[in-house]
């Protein structure tokens, strides 16, 4: 069966359906994103608007948003996440069995097939996923290895092998692809056998249908009158004879095979978005504003409106004869076990809105929020339950020193604190009027209010006091780092770092980079990672990287990273860490992480979902666990900062290890041979196992400093090989990075330097 959706609607509310029996609860298993080895934990079971949804032997798959793909065996009850290895929106899915699925989208540019039930994803026909030459307007497989496209220009392709290679046929008439020419696009299509098929094609201004049936495979083609002003943009067949064409202002019949086509009544007022059958005559339909389920138990005579979620719904489908699932906007899921009389919510958000993460004791993970909540996770990150603390100003941080003890500070400087875990507050003196920027637990004895100028402490429940000194007295300070029971404070955007060892009663500064004898740099901190007393990273406000290993009396740049955008540092041990970014090559509506497992010798990028990670929006709590909250809109563009994530797996997904490598003929110019090249050098790469098509970002920036420069190449199916021209003046450094694919994790290469002289 196959489900198609022809785009994406903004939310309405609508009315909330009665709840239904006989309905499995909300599942709380963790549902993977498309692209990564990260998992959604708010909300559930996922946040992605998904477009159309089928299912085969009681086994479904909905698709959707940022190349989402869910499959359900149980109904909708409960989602696993597969990684189908692209960003791409997908809008289609035709199942042919549990196992073997054909998914489309991007405006006909991605088409991905899977025989393994969505652990893999092969990408087929079109190279480009994006600006494709030839986009697929539909596709129709009879088997596994059997299938049709037809192009929007009217080509038909055929493939007999599962996509390796394909078979042009005779261009649908009407269209420019026909003999004849034309303007007519194509919509629509389904085979019955690999000889035996229509195809629906559309005036692109008017959206009037035309159709045609082949005997042949596509080679001659035959055209079926269409009842006046119809206006097809998808096909459901039930059985062999039995099918049904909607669209705007469209619901037509056929009982013999497509060979001639009936209007039926409820056409009239609506504009017909997806079409499932569970008999002949039974069948529930979406509309293209997703305001309303429409069911009809007479094949189109008459029909049954249904509300059923404050959500807009795009996608449904029959599991069974009576039970529905239906999917929509920022992953709203709703249910019927009785054929469609009640249904039920199976999706879940925490709602409200939160600014960062904080780690706490014994596997803690905390959000504060908006209005006076506290998000709190006790399994590092993939459930969620909010607290409500007795300010309903925004929160500005959090902290926790055991499972029941914690603080809440506020925007305004308000500071609260919590002995039973969150079930009550009792207000604190913070001993000063001017709201500090953070709190901090150091240990279970001491708590440290950071900024904006100085540090202010309580030990053992006692009063807050300034802590005196040069060094912290007048530091600028705004956030902290924790290395065991050692403290780092910083200013975001000032020249300051400082440390203390003894639960902040002292402090000592440490030197930050490029500091000349004078004691001076132009280095100023966005992010630290330390991950011990001596051993850490430091992130610049100009994207540049460093490390320390002895408290920062010498420190070494990192020029693996590829991004001038990196936001904050996260790292559970020397090898292991994340950096966030705010864009990763020319994609900046997407989230991303590069990910580092040897100490920043390399990085590769992970795609998480739309959005943008804010400052303190990651924590890791050991090299193979980390949580992430994104900043996001909701389908009404309204802001939506509660999207969070977790990993159990550092982001990575199962696949074989492949390898991404830079080179040049020539690593070394005095500035005359650079003259004679006239500055210009070729650099080459490779990513072994390429099947080809896949996009590398290649990254130069001077050694001395200053910006990266991107270029988006594809790796051709000759060895993964590509290439990329840059004109330099001075040393620089390269980088490729690989956000991986459907069974294959992201890869970066290690740094190639080239020296001016």
């Amino acid at each position: 069966m196959r489900s198609r959706s022809r785009g994406f609607i903004a939310v309405l509310a609508i009315g909330v359906a009665s709840a239904t029996t006989a309905l499995v609860g909300i599942s709380t298993a963790a549902v993977n994103v498309s692209d990564s080895g990260w998992s959604w934990s708010n909300p559930t079971p996922q946040g992605r608007t998904l477009a159309a949804i089928s299912f085969s032997g009681g086994v479904g798959y909905a698709v959707g948003r940022g190349g989402t793909a869910l499959s359900t065996s149980n109904a909708g009850a409960s989602w696993s996440g597969l990684t189908t290895g692209t960003t791409g929106d997908l809008e289609s899915v035709q199942v042919l069995s549990p196992a073997n699925i054909v998914v489309g989208g991007a405006g006909g540019c991605i088409t991905r097939i899977s025989a393994d039930g969505g652990q893999t994803f092969k990408r087929i026909f079109n190279v480009a996923e994006a600006g494709c030459p030839e986009p697929v307007a539909a596709f129709s497989f009879v088997s596994p290895q059997v299938g049709l496209l037809l192009l929007h220009n009217g080509s038909v392709e055929a493939t007999a092998d599962g996509g390796e290679t394909f078979t042009r046929k005779t261009g649908v008439p009407g269209t420019s692809a026909s003999s004849g020419g034309g303007g007519a696009v194509g919509v629509a299509l389904h085979f019955l056998s690999a000889s035996v098929g229509i195809a629906f094609v559309s005036d692109p201004n008017s959206g009037a249908s035309s159709a045609y049936t082949t005997p042949d495979g596509g080679v001659s083609w035959t055209q079926v009158t269409l009842p006046a002003g119809a206006k097809v943009t998808s096909l459901h067949w039930v059985d062999a004879n039995d099918a049904y064409a909607i669209g705007p202002g469209t619901f037509l019949r056929s009982k013999d095979a497509g060979v001639s086509w009936e209007s039926r009544p409820i056409a009239a007022g609506s504009s017909f978005n997806s079409i499932d059958c569970a008999t002949v005559s039974e069948c529930i339909l979406t509309v293209s504003a997703g305001n309303e389920l429409v069911l009809t138990t007479d094949g189109g005579a008459t029909d049954t409106v249904k509300t059923t979620s404050s959500s807009l719904i795009y996608g449904a489908a029959y599991a069974s004869p009576t039970q529905i699932v239906a999917v929509g906007a920022s992953g709203a899921t709703v249910l019927s076990g009785d054929g469609g009389a009640t249904f039920a919510p199976s999706s879940a958000d925490i709602g409200g809105e939160y600014g960062k993460l904080r780690s706490g004791p014994g596997g803690l993970v905390l959000a504060p929020g908006a209005k006076g909540d506290l998000a709190l996770s006790s399994d590092a990150g993939q459930t969620w339950r909010v607290l409500a603390t007795q300010t309903s100003a925004e929160l500005a941080d959090v902290a926790f020193s055991t499972p029941q003890v914690g603080y809440a500070l506020d925007v305004n400087g308000g500071l609260q604190q919590t002995n039973n875990g969150g079930a009550s507050w009792l207000t604190l003196s913070p001993g000063t009027s001017t709201p500090a920027r953070a709190v901090a637990a150091v240990g279970t004895r001491a708590v440290l209010l950071i900024g904006p100028v100085g540090i202010h402490r309580a030990l053992s429940g006692g009063r807050f006091e300034a802590i005196s000194g040069n060094v912290v007295a007048r530091a600028h300070l705004s956030d902290y780092d924790l290395a065991g029971s050692t403290v780092f404070a910083f200013g975001v955007g000032t020249h300051t770092l400082i440390r203390s060892t003894n639960l902040g009663g002292k402090w000592t500064a440490i030197k930050l980079p490029l500091t000349n004898r004078k004691g001076r740099t132009n280095v100023s901190v966005r992010s630290v990672a330390f991950t011990a007393p001596g051993r850490g990273l430091l992130l610049d406000t100009a994207g540049r990287v460093w490390l320390t290993a002895n408290s920062g009396r010498r420190w070494r740049e990192i020029t693996s990273t590829g991004s001038s955008d990196g936001i904050q540092l996260a790292f559970s041990d020397p090898l292991n860490g994340f950096l966030t970014v705010r864009s990763f090559g020319r994609d900046t509506g997407n989230a991303y992480v590069l990910r580092t497992t040897d100490g920043g010798l390399s990085w590769h990028p992970q795609v998480i979902t739309a959005g943008s990670i804010p400052v303190d929006g990651i924590l890791v709590s050991s090299a193979m666990n980390a949580s992430l909250l994104i900043d996001s809109t909701s389908a009404t563009n309204t802001p939506l900062r509660r999207l969070l994530f977790t990993t159990s797996s550092g982001g990575e997904v199962a696949g074989a290890h492949a390898s991404l490598s830079l080179s040049t003929r020539r690593r070394s110019f005095t500035k005359r041979k650079l003259r004679a090249v006239r500055g210009t050098i070729t650099v080459n790469g490779t990513l072994t196992g390429a099947i080809g098509g896949e996009q590398i970002v290649v990254s130069r920036r001077a050694l001395s400093g200053g910006a990266w420069q991107h270029q988006v190449v594809v790796a051709g199916a000759n060895g993964g090989s590509f290439t990329t021209t840059w004109r330099i003046s001075s040393s620089s450094v390269f980088v490729a990075q690989w956000a991986g694919d459907s069974g294959r994790p992201g890869l970066g290469s290690k740094v190639l330097s080239v020296t001016v002289r």
